[in-house]
């Protein structure tokens, strides 16, 4: 099975977003690459402080709702 139009889909789409060409595709291109490194930096200072997200029933249920049973 030839990768070609594969590979040519996946490198279409990186250069869509490298080069985004209207205003709106730009902005968003900020807000996901400013999320990403705001995840990497949590991600190294968790590490490194050897601290852990606790998340409980208790947590989960008020951010979520309750679950229900069906």
């Amino acid at each position: 099975m030839p990768q070609r139009p594969l590979i040519a889909s996946l490198a279409a789409f990186i250069d869509a977003g490298l080069r985004p060409t209207t205003p709106l595709a730009r902005a968003i291109v900020i807000v996901l690459a400013a999320k990403l490194a705001a995840v990497a930096v949590m991600t190294v200072y968790f590490y490194f402080a050897n601290q852990h997200v606790v998340a409980d029933a208790a947590t989960i249920g008020r951010l979520l709702g309750p679950a229900s049973l069906p």
